[in-house]
């Protein structure tokens, strides 16, 4: 059967420099979950779910400035592929899926398309009700008669609800800044400050460690250095980012006196905190209220606790601003590390309702040449996959071959290798470094 092997047929191809990503910090994050002794199926299969994350995760982190961190699963018995908004991935067994496209359309749903109940109260009558959105999609797309199509769980057009809408470079690049508008207009999240947070009982600082605790240090150690992004409006709530991870109240735990950690960024309320003014001669003073416990942060010698607010030093945070972005290459990389000691929340199993459509099959009206089938067997060098942060996107243009990195992916993962491409030859395909 024709598959979606083909589709490297009809995409563009990339030319991703490094100096162009400074105009977008995104900072999704995964973790793909493996069975403790794989079979080949498995392994197979992790293989190519890697090649195709790492390649997703690259091109939102590059054109948009959403953060999320996904917890990604191999479950042979989903169809397509499915997520939800708390951050599960799921892909099916069926290979036609686990291509580039596929990932990208998942992650949306992800970041609330599809699955929230502000996705569902914009999307009215098929239309998404939202003018600022229709504005950025005729924007990005240069087509003053474009409109944007909904329905409980799509959006059309640059949905990517099918990998065959992929004509080219743009709309993969279309959808992730469409996808990050709708997310900023839908939850109201952006930028607030950079710098430190330090506590007046003992001025140190939040800092995450080497095994990703949270603990308080040195405020001249780069790995205090914070970013913290305010969410909604009524009320406002703020999330602080160490790193790759988020200040968080393990297994979303309501009780005092729990020792707060660090996570990959969920959106949950365990996460978030209220910032309250605190009634001292001190700049950027505050108190931290958790937004689900209601309890408010505590320095406890070096730990980090929620406790009953009381009027004393060590409930009470400064936030010192600082402008500039240190060095934090040697701080620890934590974009695919499974944090054992939380377990899962039962409330936020994925919504099976809200996954790719199964009626939406594959279009094979553009598929290869039967007679010269897809080489499956070429899948990525598992010994090279794994760290979405050193994956990188390169353009072929012209023909100039010597511009092809040493190892190179189409959209199915597959390595292509070191082949000229001439006339008879496809030159319009995505190719993936890594």
């Amino acid at each position: 059967m024709k598959s979606f092997f083909s589709m490297v047929k009809i995409a563009a191809l990339f030319s991703l420099a490094l100096s162009s990503f400074a105009f977008a910090e995104g900072g999704v994050t995964y973790t793909l979950h493996k069975s403790a002794n794989p079979t080949a199926d498995e392994e197979d299969a992790y293989r190519r779910i890697t090649t195709v994350m790492d390649s997703a995760v690259k091109l939102y982190n590059t054109y948009s400035n959403l953060s999320k961190f996904i917890n990604v699963y191999y479950s042979p018995g989903v169809p397509t592929a499915e997520a939800s908004s708390n951050g599960d991935l799921r892909f099916g067994e069926n290979r036609s899926y686990m291509v580039v496209p596929t990932a990208m359309h998942e992650m949306g749903h992800t970041m609330g398309i599809g699955t929230t109940q502000e996705y569902w109260d914009a999307c009215q009558d098929g239309v998404f009700r939202n003018d600022k959105v229709q504005a950025k999609l005729r924007e990005l797309s240069g087509k003053s008669s474009d409109e944007l199509h909904c329905d409980r769980q799509h959006i059309w057009p640059y949905g990517l609800n099918q990998a065959s809408e992929v004509k080219s470079e743009k709309d993969l690049i279309i959808h992730v800044q469409l996808v990050d508008f709708i997310h900023q207009q839908l939850f109201k999240e952006a930028f607030y400050k950079q710098g430190r947070i330090k506590s007046l009982a003992n001025s140190k600082c939040m800092g995450i460690t080497s095994d990703n605790a949270l603990e308080l240090m040195d405020c001249s150690k780069e790995e205090t250095f914070v970013k913290i992004f305010s969410v909604g409006d009524n009320p406002v709530t703020y999330y602080i980012k160490l790193g790759n991870r988020v200040v968080d109240i393990p297994n979303e735990s309501t009780a005092a006196g729990v020792k707060a950690s660090t996570y990959g960024y969920n959106g949950g309320g365990h996460q978030r905190y209220v910032f309250e003014g605190a009634n001292v001669n001190t700049p950027n003073a505050l108190y931290l209220k958790n937004a689900k416990s209601g309890h408010y942060l505590q320095a406890v010698d070096n730990s980090v606790v929620q406790n009953p607010k009381k009027n004393s030093d060590d409930f009470i945070w400064q936030i010192e601003e600082d402008a500039s972005t240190p060095d934090t290459s040697k701080t620890p990389d934590t974009t695919k590390t499974t944090d054992t000691t939380k377990t899962k929340d039962s409330s936020k199993t994925t919504d099976t309702t809200k996954v790719a459509d199964t009626t939406k099959t594959p279009d094979t009206s553009k598929v290869a040449d039967s007679t010269k089938p897809a080489d499956t067997a070429k899948v990525a060098d598992s010994s090279k996959t794994g760290d979405s942060s050193k994956t990188s996107i390169a353009r072929i243009r012209e023909m100039k071959v010597d511009l092809a990195p040493a190892r190179i992916y189409d959209l199915k993962g597959r390595s292509v290798g070191k082949q000229s491409l001439g006339r008879n030859r496809e030159t319009h395909r995505i190719l993936f470094r890594k």
